[in-house]
């Protein structure tokens, strides 16, 4: 296994991958059978992060972020995958490193795309104060989650579905922004599997919080 670390867009050794204000792409190579760690530095507060594979072989993705959750991860049968990426309130820049496993016979190689969603000094999508309630869902079960419910300890009752037409399948993440407007931190959150199980995590403090694992 390799590790590599990347600083500059366009460069392929021995530097760090950033996102520069709007866009910044590289390219790497894995090898046949092996797997290779890319470290992506994180200078704004929301970067969406796209991978695309030469389409020869299946890669596997794994990330985490500075503290050592897993953030993102991606098991499917193809060598593409997309996430968001969320820097930490009140950090500088932060690295999160990317395993990425070639489950093929043939190297593949892959390219980074990193796109600015959000710069300093811009708001959140729906904080109000200066909390970071960016919040990662792990799926670790063995079924899709099709609904995902929240509540802050104070209230009575449930979100909507904050998945939508979306779902959560077993070995992936999804990554939001946990806020109802009420400038509350600690919530209970409530999954449904595809077969109907429910799964409950209670009193989770999101402003300090930013791993939720579902098992």
């Amino acid at each position: 296994m390799k590790h590599m670390r990347f600083a500059t867009a366009l460069a392929v050794a021995s530097c760090a991958l950033q996102a520069a204000p709007a866009l910044a792409q590289d390219s790497y190579r894995v090898e046949a059978n092996d797997s290779t760690t890319i470290d992506i530095s994180i200078c704004n507060p929301e970067v969406y992060v796209e991978v695309r594979g030469d389409g020869d072989t299946d890669l596997d993705f794994a990330v985490r972020d500075p503290r050592g959750n897993t953030v993102h991860s991606d098991y499917d049968l193809t060598d593409i995958t997309f996430f968001t990426l969320y820097r930490q309130a009140g950090s500088g820049c932060e690295t999160y490193p990317m395993d990425v496993t070639n489950l093929g016979d043939v190297w593949n190689r892959f390219a980074v795309t990193l796109t600015t969603i959000r710069s300093d000094g811009v708001a959140p999508r729906a904080s109000a104060d200066s909390n970071n309630r960016n919040v990662s869902f792990v799926n670790e079960g063995k079924e899709s989650i099709f609904y995902i419910y929240w509540a802050n300890i104070a209230s009575s009752s449930w979100s909507a579905d904050q998945l939508g037409s979306s779902t959560l399948p077993a070995g992936q993440s999804w990554q939001t922004t946990v806020d109802d407007g009420s400038g509350a931190c600690r919530f209970n959150f409530r999954a449904v599997t595809a077969g109907g199980r429910e799964m409950l995590v209670n009193d989770v403090n999101v402003c300090s919080t930013y791993t939720i694992t579902f098992r």
